[in-house]
């Protein structure tokens, strides 16, 4: 989640308005490397690799936590996250950026869930939705995440510009945030209401597949779910909950003192999903390709192959010669070309052969396949 809104607190003297190095240098790790370069990659991975099912909601998931780490950033491109305050401008505009992506990465977590929930729902009722519907449907999961940043960023920017002497750096450290108690509390609010509705449409889905496992499998069907994803997003899920939990707790008094900790374990939240979904096995397969694809460029094509290494064209049969038995001639080339084409495709395997001229000679010694023994793997003799 990334942003603690928190009670307004006495200000601070200058020295203590920029973060410890250690705890800065944790916070722009998580930022810049799981949430700029890591999604990122996973992202460009599920739009235009062929080996892996493109999940629309996946992919706004990701997304919507790469803004949160830009923007989480900001002071930080500008050269502003250390030293004195920033610049009032800048402060303002990473106030209002930052503090509505919260509510953005729940609502498209939630968007997320619904998506493989009502797959599951569909698949249990043997209905399929409409294609037109499940596009529009799609949409508006992918597009109600941005509404409701916008939403916020329009407020927050409102207050920010109104009340510009509550918005600073000292509360939160890491970034600039606003002492408007009010708002604070809505983001907290939105956050944890759309968190638990999120957790219980996970749970109600993880009911739904355990009750028609038995009954598909049994049946000979697939579930209409991809276990892979749904067991993901569970996971996803339970670590959003876990760091909204963590949020919800700074209001304690208690917490004051370790008002880094919540900021450092919800930054970590990109980096989990990035971890949570590029194990997907397709994923993995994606990127062994890619990154054999040099290897395999490498190898010599079979124009420019040695003469001595080139291998053998195929062996071809005239299909005309089995129409010509009008004579004992015809006959004895039909059996001399099954002959020779027989011999020529085994011997390009690689393996050595011995035609034989009867059956019967097949079950004599020296003429199986598996030797003298009966044992299999054998060579031919």
């Amino acid at each position: 989640m990334g942003y603690v809104p928190i009670r307004k607190t006495a200000a601070r003297s200058q020295d203590e308005t920029s973060a410890p190095s250690t705890y800065l240098d944790i916070w722009l790790f998580f930022n810049i490397a799981g949430d700029q370069i890591l999604l990122p990659f996973l992202v460009l991975t599920l739009l235009f690799s062929r080996a892996v099912t493109r999940y629309p909601t996946v992919i706004n998931v990701c997304v919507t936590w790469i803004i949160a780490g830009i923007v989480s950033s900001l002071l930080f491109y500008t050269g502003q996250h250390v030293g004195p305050e920033p610049g009032k401008g800048t402060c303002i505009a990473q106030m209002a950026l930052f503090a509505s992506v919260p509510p953005m990465t729940a609502v498209a977590t939630l968007a997320l869930v619904y998506y493989t929930w009502s797959t599951c729902r569909c698949s249990k009722l043997h209905t399929g939705p409409k294609a037109r519907m499940s596009r529009l449907t799609t949409i508006c999961l992918l597009v109600v995440p941005y509404v409701v940043y916008t939403c916020f960023v329009v407020v927050g920017t409102y207050l920010g510009l109104r009340y510009p002497e509550s918005v600073d750096r000292s509360r939160r450290l890491f970034y600039c945030s606003i002492g408007n108690v009010a708002f604070n509390n809505v983001i907290v609010l939105f956050t944890a209401g759309v968190c638990l509705l999120t957790a219980a449409l996970q749970a109600h889905l993880f009911v739904l597949l355990s009750q028609s496992w038995s009954v598909f499998r049994r049946a000979g069907l697939g579930t209409g779910v991809d276990i892979q994803l749904a067991t993901r997003v569970g996971i996803f899920v339970a670590y959003l909950v876990a760091t909204s939990c963590v949020m919800l707790s700074t209001f304690a008094p208690a917490m004051d003192a370790h008002r880094a900790f919540p900021d450092l374990f919800g930054t970590s939240t990109g980096t989990t999903l990035f971890l949570v979904f590029a194990t997907h096995p397709d994923i993995l397969r994606a990127w062994s390709h890619i990154l054999l694809f040099p290897f395999n460029s490498c190898r010599p094509s079979e124009a420019n192959r040695p003469p001595c290494c080139t291998p053998t064209p195929a062996p071809s049969f005239d299909d005309s010669l089995l129409k010509r038995t009008d004579s004992e001639v015809s006959e004895k080339a039909r059996l001399s070309a099954l002959h020779a084409y027989f011999v020529a495709r085994v011997t390009s395997a690689g393996s050595p052969v011995e035609v034989i001229k009867r059956p019967e000679d097949a079950f004599m010694q020296g003429k199986r396949a598996w030797g003298t023994n009966g044992d299999w793997g054998t060579h031919w003799r």
